[in-house]
This record gives structure tokens, C-alpha cells and sequence, in this order.
């Protein structure tokens, strides 16, 4: 019972992240808020892992999912256009999030397990991490195709952000192919709709 105070604690931080929205920098509206995403990449991970049958923990996955951007209740969050164009420093993003991280669990009786997944993620040494980073990737671009392209502000969209994540690793070196069968189609949509509205489709080729 004595660990009551310290979930509700937790609980009440968490909920900040409902109001932290995403992708300032790239849509005039329709940001979706971090609780948002962390949600649906949770939901993402049980679905796509257990229909794909991807060889991981899907509730190891899962937790990693829901934690990954927990540093953002202090840090806000930082548009991936900001740190494409070198706006903001990736290795400055790392370090202040880790300081959040270190100062949200601080006073927490089960933080340290908290502040492990949340680095494990960061590290990206297993495969759930690299999973999990992979559909993270998949899902800021489902939710562009969804509901950003009318609204994007930058007249180039930088359209291989997913791909080192997703394509990079083989499953028996730790790599999913079947997660490229679910980027394709999204990517596809999304170029259609990008090139409608006047937004230039920036893709390294290979």
C-alpha cells in the first residue's frame, strides 16, 4: 500500500503528456498530443507485432511504446523538421530529455524501472527498442496522411524519415521486412497528397 502515493504521483505527471502537441514546426493544425501518439504506437505494436508475427515481447514492446516520450512533460516536444534542418541539435534533444527523464522519476519508488525502458528505447540495443522505433516512425506518418497534408507549413517534405528505422536491420540480424509492406502504401498516399497541395516529396535515392 505504501506505493499508492507514488503511482498516483506518476499517474497525475503522465497526464501532462495529454496536453504536450506534437508537430509545431510542420502543421499550421491538426497536431495530435503526445499521450496521442504514445497511445496509438502502443496499439500499433500489439496489433502489427501479433498479425506479422514480428519476433519480439509485444508487452516488453508495449511498455516501451507508452514511456518513449515520457521526457517531453519537461522538454515539450521537438518537431523532427527542427532537427532535419538543424534547428535544433540532436545531440542537445538527448541530452536535456535524459535530464527530464532523471528529474521525473526522481522521487518515484518505481523509477528507476521507469527511467530503464525509457532508456532502452533511447539505447535502441534490443530488437523491441528497434520495433518500437520503426513504427514509431510509421505512425508520424500515418497520422500526416491522415490529417496534415492541407495544413503542412515547410514546402518540402523530407519523405525518407522512416527509412534507415525501418529498413535498416534484417530480422535474423534484427531487421522486419514486413514492416516495409506497411510504410509503402502510407508513403504512396501520402505523395499523392503532397504533390496536390504543392509540397515538395525530398527522397534520397538509393
Amino acid at each position: 500500500m505504501s506505493s499508492i502515493p507514488n503511482i498516483l504521483t506518476f499517474l497525475h505527471r503522465a497526464n501532462q503528456l495529454k496536453t504536450i502537441i506534437r508537430y509545431k514546426s510542420s502543421l499550421s493544425k491538426n497536431g495530435d498530443t503526445v499521450a496521442d501518439h504514445s497511445w496509438r504506437l502502443a496499439l500499433m505494436v500489439f496489433v502489427i507485432g501479433g498479425e506479422l508475427q514480428i519476433p519480439v515481447n509485444i508487452s516488453h514492446a508495449m511498455k516501451l511504446a507508452l514511456l518513449h516520450d515520457l521526457a517531453e512533460l519537461e522538454t515539450d516536444d521537438v518537431d523532427a523538421v527542427d532537427v532535419i534542418k538543424k534547428k535544433v541539435k540532436l545531440e542537445d534533444k538527448q541530452k536535456n530529455e535524459a535530464a527530464a527523464m532523471k528529474h521525473i522519476v526522481k522521487d518515484i519508488s518505481f523509477g528507476g524501472e521507469i527511467f530503464a525502458l525509457w532508456n532502452e528505447y533511447e539505447k535502441q540495443q534490443t530488437l523491441e527498442a528497434k520495433f518500437v522505433k520503426a513504427l514509431d516512425k510509421i505512425e508520424a506518418f500515418l497520422h500526416l496522411d491522415e490529417t496534415g497534408t492541407s495544413v503542412y507549413i515547410p514546402k518540402e517534405f523530407y519523405a525518407d524519415y522512416a527509412d534507415a528505422a525501418v529498413n535498416s536491420f534484417d530480422i535474423a540480424s534484427k531487421h522486419f521486412p514486413p514492416l516495409k509492406g506497411i510504410l509503402d502504401p502510407i508513403k504512396t498516399e501520402l505523395k499523392r497528397k503532397f504533390e496536390e497541395n504543392g509540397v515538395m516529396w525530398v527522397e534520397k535515392t538509393a
